[in-house]
Order: structure tokens, then sequence, then C-alpha cells
């Protein structure tokens, strides 16, 4: 049976001391065959060097989602000022502090 991964999880029959290499049940040149398989779907999956900096891919992914959840909050930040919050206003820096501002004032000079 081929392997499912990465689309689904991969069902691997375990043989046991008593099949033989023959067996119909558990054929043991497929059980290699499945094994490379699933081995190279996952370095596919993980690519080089997954972890970087971290021991586990597992960890790289805790600290990303860390990084991502301390950007999205303003409230901590010094150096933003928010008043009267409108519908469709933007952050918009004026020269030191971040404020809030309508998004018909902003001018961009052609940049965006």
């Amino acid at each position: 049976m081929a392997i499912q991964y990465p689309n689904a999880l991969d069902v691997l029959i375990n043989p046991t001391s008593t099949d033989l290499l023959n067996s119909g049940a558990v054929p043991h040149h497929l059980q290699h065959a499945n094994l490379n398989d699933a081995v190279e779907a996952l370095q596919t999956v993980l690519g080089i060097n997954p972890a970087g900096s971290h021991l586990t891919v597992k960890d790289r992914i805790i600290n990303v989602e860390t990084l991502i959840s301390a950007q999205a909050v303003l409230n901590g930040l010094t150096d933003v000022t928010i008043s009267s919050a409108g519908s469709n206003d933007v952050l918009k820096y004026n020269g030191t502090q971040w404020v809030n501002s309508p998004e018909k004032e902003i001018t961009d000079g052609g940049n965006f």
C-alpha cells in the first residue's frame, strides 16, 4: 500500500517475529518501501535543517507563535497613542509616536 502522508496519516503494519519474509499479509519488501517513502515525505515537509537554532520543529513553531502573539498586542508599546479610534483608522507615525489617523488623511506620494 502506498503512503498517504502528508494528505493523511499512514497505517503501517508492524510485522511480528513469526511473520515470514514472503508473508502475503505483511510483505517484507513493502515494509521497507513504505518506510522509505514515509521518511522521504517527512523530509520534504520539514526541509533541510528544520529546527534551525531550536532543538525541535515543535519548539520553533511555539517560538514563532509567541512572537506573533506579542506583535499583535499594541497596548504594551510605549510609542503608540490611540485616541478616539474610528472605523477604518490606521496607525501613522507622526515623527515621535504612532497615532491613529483616518485612512483618508494618508498621503503616500505614490508608494502604496
